[in-house]
């Protein structure tokens, strides 16, 4: 199943009253926690200083992710950033043609 790098601002849910915030949150939480029991977050990480949090999803495809992402409690309050990854040669060995003779893509860098 393919990555993808998600970058979640959620600094928008801060403008709400202060119950709705919590109760929104707390939503948020349980969604994230069944999120990660299900191997759909790989990884999350805070932004030191930012209201903002990162982190790997795996799911099957993109429209996959839109699901995921729109049923979000956070969803209306939030900006998403998010950018499909693909496995690196470094863990594949798989250079498809990058480096070697005869390639067209290694004599591009010359």
């Amino acid at each position: 199943m393919p990555d993808f790098l998600v970058s979640i601002d959620t600094s928008g849910v801060f403008a709400l009253p202060a119950a709705e915030r919590a109760d929104v949150v707390a939503r948020e939480r349980d969604a994230g926690r069944e999120l990660i029991a299900e191997g759909v977050i790989q990884k999350i990480w805070r932004i030191p200083a930012q209201h903002r949090n990162i982190g790997v999803w795996t799911v099957p495809d993109a429209d996959a992710l839109h699901r995921v992402l729109t049923g979000l409690p956070i969803f209306p309050y939030a900006e998403f950033d998010v950018t499909a990854l693909s496995t690196h040669p470094l863990y594949s060995d798989d250079y498809g043609g990058l480096i070697g003779p005869g390639s067209e893509e290694g004599r591009t860098q010359q």
